[in-house]
Order: C-alpha cells, then structure tokens, then sequence
C-alpha cells in the first residue's frame, strides 16, 4: 500500500491497482479542468452527482482513468484499462470503482476490496 493516503489500492481488471487522485499532476489537471458537470467541476461537487445518482458515464471513466494516471499508469496504459473494462459495459460496477477511487481522496483508502 502506498504512504500516500489518499491513494487507493484496489484489486480490479484482473490485478492489483493503485488510483490516486491526489498526484500532484492529477491535482494539477483537477485544478484547470476539473470534473464538468452539474453544479460544477470540482472533486466535490463530483462525489455529490456519484452520492445522489446524478453522475454521468463520462464522470465515471474519468474518475477512474485519473486515479490510474495518479496511481502510476501511463495514459496508453488507463485508456487500454478502460476500453477493456468500463467502456461499453454495465455502468454499476465501474461507479462503484469510481466512487471508491473519488471516496479515497476525502476519506483515504477505508475500505480496500475487489471491484469487479
């Protein structure tokens, strides 16, 4: 596990991952980009479309292909996860990875499980 408590090691997509959305270049990509959607772009105003159901599948793969980025993953490597995991299928299991990865920045990592 690493030092950073922010950062989540989750088993997923056949492995063992670590999704950190509080590297310092994620940070930076947070800070200029953010997450759009409703009721703006910051990681908390993302957490509450996840907690009240109003998320959208882009805040989804987002979510999880920063968290993979700040955890270490090249780009190519996040987009290959994502193409094999989350796009095109059920949306579910992939909030719950998202929500986990997004929960981690507040909270740390509480609850390391397996996401499937």
């Amino acid at each position: 596990m690493p030092d950073n408590k922010c950062a989540a090691t989750i088993n997923w997509a056949g492995g063992s991952h670590i999704f950190d959305l509080s590297h310092p270049w994620v940070w930076n990509v947070l800070s200029i980009r953010g997450l759009p959607g409703p009721n703006g772009s910051t990681p908390a105003a993302c957490f509450k479309r996840f907690d009240d159901g109003t998320y959208s599948t882009d805040d989804v793969e987002r979510v999880v292909e920063l968290g993979l980025i700040g955890g270490g993953a090249t780009r190519r490597e996040a987009d290959q996860l994502l193409t094999d995991h989350v796009r095109g299928k059920p949306v579910l299991p992939s909030y719950a990875l998202a929500m986990q990865v997004l929960a981690a920045l507040f909270v740390g990592d509480i609850r390391p499980e397996v996401v499937s």
